[in-house]
């Protein structure tokens, strides 16, 4: 996908482009995401909530953290607001030089790092799993996985080199739908291999998945004015921009995720099934989040780049309160129909094979809490963004060492009331905090934020959510008491539930008139190149 420059366009035209392109990346994504949760509900259904699938889940944490903290979406977030800003002073060798110089030193760097983890995979791991270090043979699952897991991490560190530069040249399209062939690669892992492997199957997928991932989106490099290879330029300006935006981008993003690595380490101290249970809700809390949120940040941030990158901080601010009101838009009444569907939606999505009624009722536990903070972290990954593309990471990184104390505290603090349901809502009051204080300081940095507007259009979606809550559940209650708990009758009582909400939430948008829903319905007038 093209699109025509920024400086071309008028700004409504414009934003009318950008939202198309989010449709496009959240039509991917969902697609994307639904082979995930096939996969996640085929692995409930193989390897229940117990020890098998902790092991995995502790086993997978460290090498994905590791990821996130210094490759894939930090390296995105650290180059794109270079190489976009770049191409947008129209130096386009120069950009590439940098590109390429970042892959050769990544690669090294992290090829490096991956070794020394493999060789000490037995001293790291227990770290991240305390309560499992009196278990042997967990412990020998989690080791042996992280080892087959963690060169995943150069070859996501690669991706995200490439991602940044395809993103740069807004093609979105491609980078969205790629993990469809990472969660197929995974699901006939698991089902051709999982009676003869076990849970190895599950870790044997994710590694040759993350290969397929990336080698599919490589020939789309061809024709952008240049390519990746070897180059040593570390001394050049830009790379050292690079580099000096991957330290605080890195610790920002990565110490987010080390709040899940905190969330692991209490979770392993609820018994076997503890890690499991809570990465079993986290998925389908993160569905809507990942949809939308995800969507419109990975579609604005070049942009915004490009914007701070020319000063100008009226179009900054607009699309940074577009996105916020989109966000709030998609996310509040999905976080309501969650919130009083989360037993309901755990059964249906997980309740087979070996996953038990006693697992459905401690993942809708956590699943009940994760849903008050959906909004607010969609939010919080947007500004984040938006102190990248203004060179200001270090002021989210600040709050994120901060938070990482906050959220510590909170869990053991909650999990002695809550169980599991306390990590979950740890982690929603952080976010919470966390997007009015990224708020605050956006707004410190650019004078304003159109906070009102923000405001306005969260209150009254907030307020239409409840509508929609309470019609949902009065919808399927009825329904799931007259068809039973028999997949049919699930998928005919929850579907019920959602058509109605979805219906109510449209309706009464359309009668206030939000212009989050006028900007949507011109959406499907309009053409992306």
């Amino acid at each position: 996908m093209s699109a025509t420059p920024i400086s071309e366009v008028e700004p409504v035209s414009h934003g009318r482009r950008l939202a198309a392109a989010a449709m496009i990346v959240i039509a991917g994504t969902a697609a994307s995401r639904g082979f995930g949760y096939v996969r996640e509900i085929v692995a409930a259904a193989l390897f229940g909530a117990g020890a098998e699938k902790s092991a995995f889940d502790v086993a997978f944490l460290v090498p994905s953290t590791v990821q996130v903290l210094v490759a894939q979406a930090a390296l995105s977030a650290a180059l794109i607001p270079v190489f976009a800003g770049l191409l947008e002073k129209e130096q386009r060798r120069e950009a590439w030089l940098v590109a390429r110089t970042v892959f050769t030193l990544v690669t090294l760097i992290l090829g490096a790092l991956v070794v020394l983890c493999i060789i000490f995979a037995p001293q790291i791991m227990p770290v991240f799993a305390p309560g499992y270090r009196n278990d042997p043979g967990m412990m020998t699952d989690i080791v042996n996985m992280s080892r087959l897991l963690f060169p995943t991490v150069v070859m996501l560190s690669i991706t995200g080199v490439v991602i940044a530069i395809l993103n740069s040249y807004d093609h979105f399209t491609l980078p969205a739908v790629a993990p469809i062939a990472w969660n197929v690669v995974i699901l006939l892992a698991m089902l051709l291999g999982s009676s003869r492997l076990g849970i190895y199957s599950l870790a044997w997928g994710v590694l040759m998945g993350t290969v397929v991932q990336l080698v599919m989106q490589l020939p789309w490099l061809r024709g952008r004015g240049g390519r990746l290879g070897f180059s040593l330029a570390w001394r050049n300006p830009h790379v050292r921009k690079v580099g000096a935006l991957m330290l605080p981008v890195s610790l920002s993003l990565g110490l987010i995720n080390l709040n899940g690595v905190v969330d692991i380490q209490f979770a392993s101290f609820l018994g076997e099934g503890g890690v499991a249970a809570m990465n079993f809700a986290f998925r389908l809390y993160q569905l809507p989040e990942s949809l939308f949120a995800i969507a419109v940040g990975t579609v604005l941030f070049p942009t915004l780049s490009k914007l701070a990158a020319r000063h100008d901080r009226d179009r900054f601010r607009s699309t940074v309160s577009l996105g916020l009101r989109s966000i709030f838009f998609l996310l509040i009444p999905a976080s309501a129909f969650m919130l009083v569907m989360a037993q309901p939606l755990v059964r249906l999505a997980y309740q087979h094979g070996q996953f038990s009624a006693d697992s459905t009722s401690l993942v809708a536990s956590a699943l009940f809490f994760f849903a008050f903070g959906s909004a607010f972290s969609g939010g919080c990954a947007l500004l984040t963004r938006s102190f990248f593309s203004l060179s200001r990471p270090w002021l989210p990184t600040s709050v994120a060492i901060v938070n990482l104390g906050v959220n510590a505290f909170l869990n053991w603090l909650l999990i002695k009331f809550f169980g599991l349901g306390g990590i979950a809502l740890s982690t929603s009051v952080v976010s919470v905090v966390t997007f009015f204080v990224l708020l605050f300081l956006l707004r410190r940095e650019l004078a304003r934020v159109n906070g009102r507007d923000i405001a306005r259009s969260g209150i009254t979606v907030g307020l239409i959510s409840v509508v929609v809550a309470v019609v949902a559940y009065a919808v399927w209650y009825p329904l799931d008491a007259l068809l039973g708990r028999g997949l049919g009758g699930q998928l005919l009582s929850l579907g019920g539930a959602a058509a109605a909400a979805a219906a109510v939430f449209v309706g009464l948008a359309w009668l206030l008139k939000l212009p989050e829903l006028q900007l949507l319905k011109k959406i499907r007038k309009e053409k992306v190149e």
